[in-house]
């Protein structure tokens, strides 16, 4: 019992450390080293865990005491945050409908504020699916939870309140331009999805298959993805990250687009949106013809491009060698912004922050005229965005390179909210990724003044085997 005890004591109790029987099982978090990070709050967490397993038994008094301990140790959670560094610690997170037995959130967002973190960012719009009740899910996507008798159950909603409860904030966390497998599915949303001059989608270009982005002209998808955030913002999250801002990456000399039948602007709203910004039906043919063939005489670029001249001031590139390709990119790009600018009104209409998540190099030229296929142009999103910038370089024992892509997004947005997002687990190496506390000390040492806010990638990491338990069982 002693050596129970000590190990729980060691790193975070979840319920299955408790002597008592619980009617939630929450695997153990492997146990975390003091690392100065973590605010010192394991020391709570059996007893935290023993009232709320007595409270779930019908012990009234057991469930006052451990209501109290959780507003405690919010208070205590505020003031640790206020002192230490990072301000604001998050750790990215999913949720099943196995988070919905009896105590299994309450478990869950104790853990982690044991753990010293103050936000929560869920994962809400992902791989096809939303994290809606099934009987109140308005949009085109399928319910996470869709056990038959859970309907009605608000999983989003109720994560949002176990997190409040415990002095956290909770974001959450949506797939933007990737709609997932099942939007490609549908029959009535083809001409939606995005496609490149040899007529591929996203399905044809990710080995999996599973990644179904669309084109961010389409009034369609624009649409439909409005329900959805919405529908998100009923819940009344702390604010809104959006994920998978970009286009898809191509595998080998595809990750390089250089030619215009390599862009996915050739779905019928993406063309539209170019051919109407020339207002002679010459230009409009001509421009027809690059998209089509990518071939067009010399004489024929050089009209188009002088059609196309008001557009050219706003590239903001070096002088280009091929200024009608620079044009194409630039398309790609701003459907991208305009996509992003419409989500951040709705979400800045309800008072709320939103971020981007992205890869700091996404957005970069290859070579003389190739360009990442990602088309990521987070440098253009609007500066009162929080920049979350999946620093996840692996450089062997040392840090430049995940200090390279902090410092590009630094540099790009010096007056932006940065909120580094680093993958690892605690104490000790993950898949080459090192131990969290090492990187949390080299971004403190090196952007301490700059950065007050540090994300963590991701709960599955630091507790794989609680992960798969919830994520298999049956409520």
């Amino acid at each position: 019992m002693l050596a129970l005890l000590r190990r729980c004591l060691s790193g975070m109790a979840a319920i299955a450390c408790l002597p008592l029987q619980s009617p939630v099982a929450n695997a153990q978090l492997s146990p975390v080293p003091n690392t100065g990070y973590n605010c010192d709050l394991a020391l709570y967490s059996v007893p935290q865990a023993n009232l709320l397993a007595r409270s779930l038994q019908g012990d009234t008094a057991a469930e006052q005491e451990y209501r109290q301990l959780v507003r405690s140790l919010a208070a205590d959670l505020q003031r640790c945050r206020e002192q230490v560094w990072p301000r604001k610690m998050a750790i990215w997170v999913r949720l099943y409908g196995c988070d919905l037995r009896p105590g299994g959130l309450d478990s869950l967002f104790d853990s982690l504020q044991t753990l010293g973190y103050n936000e929560v960012f869920i994962e809400t719009f992902y791989d096809g699916r939303v994290l809606l009740p099934a009987a109140d899910n308005p949009t085109v996507w399928p319910s996470v939870v869709a056990e038959p008798g859970l309907e009605r159950a608000d999983l989003l909603a109720e994560a949002i309140r176990k997190g409040r409860e415990r002095g956290m904030s909770v974001y959450a966390w949506l797939f933007t331009l990737n709609y997932g497998y099942s939007y490609g599915q549908r029959s009535d949303r083809q001409e939606v999805l995005a496609r490149n001059g040899r007529g591929e989608t996203s399905a044809d270009i990710v080995p999996s298959g599973s990644q179904i982005f669309v084109d961010p002209y389409s009034p369609i998808a624009r649409q439909d993805y409005q329900i959805l955030l919405r529908s998100v913002l009923s819940r009344q999250p702390d604010g809104v990250l959006l994920d998978y801002v970009r286009y898809p990456r191509g595998s080998g000399a595809a990750s390089v687009a250089t030619t215009v039948a390599d862009l996915l602007i050739q779905s019928p709203a993406a063309r539209q949106a170019w051919i109407n910004q020339l207002s002679t039906s010459e230009g409009q043919a001509l421009l027809q013809e690059y998209l089509t063939t990518g071939r067009l005489s010399l004489s024929d670029r050089n009209k188009l491009v002088s059609l196309l001249a008001n557009q050219l001031g706003s590239l903001n590139l070096r002088q280009e060698a091929d200024p009608l390709w620079s044009l194409a990119v630039q398309h790609a790009r701003r459907g991208v912004v305009e996509f992003v600018n419409e989500v951040v009104t709705t979400v800045s209409q309800a008072g709320l922050p939103s971020g981007a998540v992205f890869f700091p190099f996404g957005n970069m030229r290859v070579g003389q005229q190739g360009w990442d296929s990602r088309m990521q142009p987070w440098d253009q999103f609007p500066s009162t965005m929080e920049f979350h910038p999946m620093s996840y370089s692996l450089c062997g024992e040392n840090h430049d390179c995940v200090l390279a892509e902090v410092q590009r997004v630094l540099d790009a947005m010096p007056n932006s909210i940065v909120q580094p997002a680093i993958a690892g687990v605690w104490g000790r190496y993950y898949d080459a990724h090192l131990p969290l506390e090492r990187r949390m000390k080299a971004l403190q040492t090196t952007y301490g003044s700059r950065i007050d806010r540090v994300s963590h990638f991701s709960l599955a990491w630091i507790d794989p085997e609680g992960e798969r338990v919830r994520q298999r069982c049956r409520v």
